[in-house]
């Protein structure tokens, strides 16, 4: 079996699905899976998971993202990209926006926010998707969630188009964050333009365009990351041949640590066994390999 991770390069007007259905159908695999949809207009890092190395999806979606963003200032959008309808701003103060004043308003935007995810988004609201809801012209109540924006940089500015780099928490909405700075400096804004290109500390340079994906023959090559360097930077703990009997036993295993209730890799010398908690200086298993499946 394949058990690894891909992170693909995802192609615009493509949905993160698609791309999973087309990539399954090339390597001719059954168990695969996406850390963080993005959407069809999006484009960029698409981490895909395979084989066993699914059970680290929750563990790869908790890291930090960054994306790049082209703003188009001066009007806004019913769905805060191109996509939707587009009108002038009310408050056009775009004349009189200066690089400098940008830098300074964006940092009332760094730290933990409140956002209320968007209608044009694929979250649940009682089993229906808000975008479905949305195109019926259907608005209802959404609960703010926490975000957390690490930086955000100013890229270029130029006439009503404003580029930026912004790192932040799993679940922020980026069109979202968008409206709100264009909001804030009295222009208004929606998305020309979305590009994530890092996941943690995977990087723009290791991604691989959909195109040249052809066989299996791509797990031979750079682009592959081997299910025991997934979460290699993680905290780590090595087990004897019978402390990892023991943990496939559904036993707790003693290791002195000044951890505590937190997740750690567990490896057997260079051999990822998987995921476990540990507490009051004993190893309990959360999520096993198991390459027997």
């Amino acid at each position: 079996m394949c058990n690894g991770l891909l992170l693909v390069d995802k192609p615009k007007n493509l949905t993160s699905n698609q791309t999973l259905k087309i990539l399954k159908k090339r390597l001719n695999i059954k168990k695969a899976g996406i850390v963080g949809i993005l959407d069809p207009l999006a484009h960029g890092m698409l981490p895909i998971l395979f084989g066993e190395a699914t059970k680290f999806s929750s563990y790869i979606e908790s890291y930090k993202k960054k994306y790049e963003v082209v703003c188009q200032l001066g009007s806004v959008s019913t769905t805060g990209d191109k996509e939707g309808i587009v009108t002038p701003y009310k408050q056009n103060n775009l004349k009189l926006l200066e690089q400098g004043f940008i830098n300074t308003r964006l940092k009332k935007f760094f730290g933990e926010l409140l956002q209320t995810p968007p209608m044009f988004s694929g979250l649940k609201v009682k089993g229906e998707k808000l975008y479905n809801l949305a195109r019926k012209g259907i608005t209802i109540p959404r609960k703010p969630r926490k975000i957390f924006i690490h930086d955000i940089k100013l890229m270029k500015f130029q006439g009503s188009v404003l580029k930026l780099s912004i790192v932040c928490s799993k679940g922020t909405y980026i069109r979202t964050l968008v409206e709100e700075i264009g909001k804030d400096l009295s222009v208004g804004a929606y998305i020309k333009d979305l590009q994530r290109v890092e996941i943690g500390k995977y990087k723009k340079d290791i991604m691989i365009k959909l195109d040249q994906i052809k066989n299996l023959s791509i797990t031979k090559t750079n682009y592959f990351v081997d299910i025991n360097t997934i979460l290699s930077d993680e905290d780590s703990f090595i087990l004897s041949d019978l402390e990892e009997k023991k943990i496939r036993m559904g036993q707790p295993v003693h290791k002195s640590s000044e951890f505590h209730n937190k997740l750690v890799t567990i490896y057997n010398k260079n051999n990822i066994i998987g995921i476990a908690v540990i507490k009051n200086n004993c190893i309990y298993p959360k999520r096993l390999i198991n390459f027997n499946e």
